[in-house]
């Protein structure tokens, strides 16, 4: 009989239990000769990682001691797809059978890689028994025979910013390695609390909690929303009076920058929020940027996580008006409507105050309903 290889690629961004468990159960039943786990350098699925490709090997060392953790993508150095990766294990390993193991995420998606009936024939291909949540499981899968925790990386990065516990959820000793390093922003919310007054980091928790809820209605990353959510009023750190100076020092572009300072300075802080992030907190991610710094005079082309923060800004659980609850409801099912709403809500409470109005929130209407 062919000597088997098992091979099981992913991001591991992080890796959890659920990666341990179907690593596990695939092994109980392949009996392989030789286990490997290969961690992407930058998957074709991914649009960035939050875990650089060294800290995600180093973490996959400790999440699977008993197998081969190969740098077979890292050594590229670039976006390696699945097929590269079979046929060069084929071409080292004439003659045997090679097994792979992927995350039921990323079954549904199989047609769209790179090559898929190549890639069928070069391995026998193994899932979690947990279907995808978009789409089914192909008949050429085989299943591993018990269902798997109800893990996923993403919503992982997001326990791990917002502080909560994840013990039962990954290895401690990777816990204890994500912590010593700062990863998935781990620091973040204990340096907020140094430099924000307490209503306001709790402001700041209630929109990153919103915004990470919606995030699956909103079809944005959860990690995202919550890191942009929980940032946004990182401005509000600066004083009102050190506002105008804080933006000038840094020559942050402001639209219509005198007459903000002159008639609404505390429209600063989402442009001194940005900076923050990014100086302070180590922020590059450009989505999450831009809706930091858009959240309370919005842009011409907000995308949809810009769109997200702006919406629970306006009506999070700290909010107390009238409006707020019937707004969460709508942001829930109505994204488009929700956004609309919260508009025009502002620009009426301006108008209600009789003071300076920025032009910028009127050309976003007009813009949406013409």
């Amino acid at each position: 009989m062919s000597a088997r290889i098992l091979v099981f690629g992913g991001s591991f961004d992080p890796p959890h239990k659920g990666h341990q468990e179907l690593l596990k159960a695939a092994k109980e039943q392949i009996h392989p000769a030789r286990t490997m786990v290969i961690p992407a350098y930058h998957s074709p699925w991914k649009k960035d990682s939050s875990a650089s490709p060294e800290e995600r090997f180093q973490m996959a060392k400790l999440s699977f001691p008993e197998a081969e953790i190969s740098r077979l993508e890292m050594r590229a150095r670039r976006r390696v797809y699945t097929i590269e990766v079979l046929r060069r294990l084929k071409k080292e390993n004439p003659g045997s059978e090679i097994h792979f193991v992927i995350g039921s995420d990323l079954v549904a998606r199989f047609d769209e890689w790179k090559s898929p009936l190549e890639l069928r024939k070069l391995a026998r291909w193994w899932t979690a028994l947990r279907p995808p949540k978009n789409g089914k499981i192909p008949s050429f899968f085989n299943l591993v025979s018990r269902a798997m925790p109800e893990i996923s990386s993403t919503d992982l990065r997001a326990d791990l910013l917002m502080g909560e516990n994840v013990s039962g959820k990954m290895d401690p000793r990777v816990l204890e390695w994500i912590k010593q390093r700062g990863l998935y922003g781990v620091s973040i919310l204990p340096r907020l609390k140094k430099i924000l007054k307490p209503e306001r980091l709790f402001h700041s928790i209630s929109v990153a909690r919103l915004s990470r809820r919606l995030s699956c209605v909103w079809e944005v990353d959860s990690f995202e929303a919550a890191l942009a959510g929980l940032l946004h009023d990182a401005g509000r750190s600066v004083p009102i009076s050190e506002m105008k100076p804080y933006c000038q020092k840094r020559r942050l572009r402001v639209p219509l920058f005198r007459k903000v300072f002159a008639y609404q300075p505390i429209l600063l802080h989402a442009y001194i929020s940005e900076d923050i992030s990014r100086r302070m907190f180590g922020i590059k991610n450009s989505d999450v940027l831009k809706a930091i710094r858009h959240h309370t005079l919005g842009n011409s082309a907000m995308g949809k996580l810009e769109r997200l923060i702006y919406v629970c800004d306006t009506c999070s659980e700290d909010r107390n008006y009238s409006e707020a609850a019937e707004l969460r409801e709508l942001a829930a099912r109505n994204p488009q409507e929700a956004f609309l709403e919260c508009l025009n809500g502002k620009i009426r409470h301006a108008l209600s105050l009789r003071g300076w109005i920025h032009p910028l929130p009127i050309q976003i209407w007009n813009s949406l309903i013409l």
